[in-house]
């Protein structure tokens, strides 16, 4: 079943077209990677789909409803959650206190035909979190600004869960981390999608990001040029098939030494 449905996605920053309409899908129970060096246009993707920026074109439909242009709160409540790039965690306050704070969209609702009030929920997420994270539950009551740059990252995401979402936007989950952290990271986000979440993540790590995806798409300059599920990637010709972590890793690191340069 399709989750999410991106057709003609177009969106402009003045003159400049950021992204050039770009079709994408993200079927339920998948994850999917968005892949791209720097300025490719992945975050602004994400963005639109989560109702900070408004596309200048195309449709964005999530369970089949159009939701390109709604306000981020009103897509919140439908079930899409951000982990942003830079994690953005609220430091003043605490772990627990930041992780409730994702909580604000939980309401009384039908789960596999037994109403289960938004209370419970919250129980339920806290300790889902906790198992996923155990090192949050040992800092539930220490100021996130305290934390490692890996603790954030795990707080952002757990953050995200708290609100139940039917699909996890992640932006550069990888970002800084020591690669045993990232380890880390990854192999929470395999548990947290057998638990039945959808995952639409945008990563630069190529390499760790293929070996858990179900779906691959690269994005250059605004367009997509590469896409592919399992161990291929087809070119969007359609014109060659290709092994697609070697492919799609020397396009993104090609494109990201240019940018350095």
């Amino acid at each position: 079943m399709e989750l999410l449905k991106i057709q003609g996605l177009k969106m402009n920053y003045g003159a400049v077209a950021a992204l050039k309409g770009i079709d994408l899908t993200v079927s339920e129970g998948q994850i999917v990677a968005r892949l791209g060096a720097n300025g490719a246009g992945k975050t602004t993707t994400l963005k639109a789909v989560s109702g900070l920026l408004k596309p200048t074109g195309g449709e964005i439909l999530f369970e089949g409803e159009n939701i390109a242009g709604r306000n981020a709160h009103q897509i919140a409540r439908r079930g899409i959650m951000q982990s942003p790039e830079g994690r953005h965690v609220l430091l003043g306050l605490s772990v627990e206190e930041n992780l409730r704070a994702g909580a604000h969209t939980l309401k009384t609702r039908e789960i596999n035909g037994v109403r289960v009030s938004a209370k419970q929920q919250l129980n339920d997420n806290f300790e889902r979190v906790y198992q996923l994270f155990p090192r949050l539950k040992e800092r539930a009551k220490q100021p996130s600004g305290t934390l490692s740059g890996g603790e954030q990252q795990m707080l952002a995401i757990g953050r995200a869960l708290m609100g139940s979402p039917r699909m996890l936007v992640l932006d550069e989950p990888s970002l800084g981390l020591a690669p045993l952290l990232i380890r880390d990271i990854f192999e929470a986000l395999q548990k947290i999608r057998s638990e039945g979440t959808t995952i639409l993540i945008v990563e630069q790590n190529a390499l760790a990001t293929l070996k858990i995806a179900d779906y691959a798409y690269v994005l250059e300059l605004g367009k997509i040029s590469m896409q592919g599920r399992h161990r291929h990637c087809s070119t969007t010709s359609g014109s060659s098939r290709r092994t697609w972590a070697v492919e799609i890793i020397t396009v993104v690191t090609l494109r990201n030494e240019k940018k350095i340069r």
